[in-house]
């Protein structure tokens, strides 16, 4: 009860501080605020301007690293099926089923042949635009889909209390931080494999990087950031995240932070600690970290260590104050040093 409550508290805060803390629109804007100008590469002339003081390089300039991903797309041949190596599906099949759901959601479409929707409350239908989960219904594998506008982009605070709160802690979205999450999965499995406690206890799901073939780029031109009078960068308006299915046990233990905060602090908070993000595997027993954004980009912690809590509550308590402090009470000064570059929680 406490925990719900803790979380209506949160929410209620989300939703009531632009009103209360609402810039007048006579007080003049500072020319040092960092500034974007975003396109779409197939229409240049309409352009999209963003002025805020949480835009960071880290992601929006750099979590979309071409080089790294172009090696994680899915890979030509037989994709073998998690713990029954002796299944598999041929990669063009699912990259064919990928293409006809792109199409689909282009088209309008809330219902789709091949696939089963799991998550929906990210994805905005009307504007085609958002991050809709689906697994294939014929194959274990689940799919996170991303499709992003450049209207969309320069406007983060449209988007819902949540997306609102990824931008001001971190300057982030779900787009920008699905870009993170298979680098981010290699160096969980890194972390795991050199600690003797986890190595045979814990396990990630396999993740690789797909783009449909005629994609879209958003284009975005940057002035003020990171020190950068000038900078540009571009990344796929459309791209999934294709991941192995995990199947759970029947009944799963209660969740418990004497675990998971524990284990994510171990793991530099590579990982969200939300005990949703923790399932046991059915066939394993091991217990699985499915979902591997990078956590530190999600909630801006990029100069000093994230703080170790022994409950959740103190964990809420914790993110509530640190948003406070990114949208209330950022000092002139330290909206400055937001632009630092660098972090202690380095992705790459």
């Amino acid at each position: 009860m406490i925990k719900i409550r803790l979380e209506l508290f949160f929410i209620a805060i989300l939703s009531t501080i632009q009103l209360v803390f609402a810039r007048s629109i006579h007080r003049p804007l500072d020319p040092k605020l960092p500034m974007v100008v975003i396109h779409a590469s197939d229409k240049p002339d309409l352009k999209f301007t963003l002025i805020d003081s949480h835009i960071k390089m880290f992601p929006l300039f750099e979590a979309y690293n071409e080089q790294y991903l172009t090696k994680k797309h899915l890979p030509n041949g037989l994709i073998t099926y998690r713990n029954q190596p002796h299944k598999s599906i041929d990669s063009q099949k699912l990259s064919a089923l990928l293409e006809n759901l792109f199409k689909d959601i282009m088209n309008g479409k809330t219902e789709f042949k091949d696939f089963k929707i799991l998550k929906k409350s990210d994805f905005r239908f009307r504007i085609k635009c958002g991050l809709i989960v689906l697994k294939f219904k014929n194959y274990p594998f689940v799919v996170k889909f991303f499709i992003e506008t450049p209207k969309s982009l320069a406007r983060p605070y449209s988007k819902g209390i949540f997306p609102m709160g990824m931008f001001v802690m971190g300057g982030t979205n779900r787009h920008l931080n699905g870009f993170t999450r298979i680098k981010n999965m290699e160096n969980i499995k890194n972390k795991i494999a050199q600690n003797p406690a986890w190595r045979n206890k814990l396990s990630v799901p396999r993740k690789w990087f797909w783009t449909p073939k005629n994609v879209s780029w958003i284009h975005v031109e940057g002035y003020n950031v990171g020190h950068h009078k000038q900078i540009c960068a571009k990344f796929p308006a459309v791209y999934a995240i294709i991941a192995d299915e995990i199947i759970p046990i029947a009944k799963q233990p209660p969740s418990t932070s004497k675990r998971n905060l524990p284990l994510c602090h171990q793991l530099d908070f590579a990982i969200d600690p939300n005990h949703n993000n923790f399932i046991i595997e059915q066939g394993t027993n091991k217990l699985v970290m499915y979902d591997t954004e990078h956590f530190p980009t999600l909630i801006g912690e990029y100069y000093q260590p994230i703080k170790q809590c022994k409950t959740y509550i103190a964990w809420y308590v914790h993110l509530g104050r640190k948003f406070l402090r990114e949208r209330i009470f950022a000092t002139k000064r330290y909206q400055e040093h937001r632009q630092v570059p660098g972090s202690i929680y380095p992705l790459y």
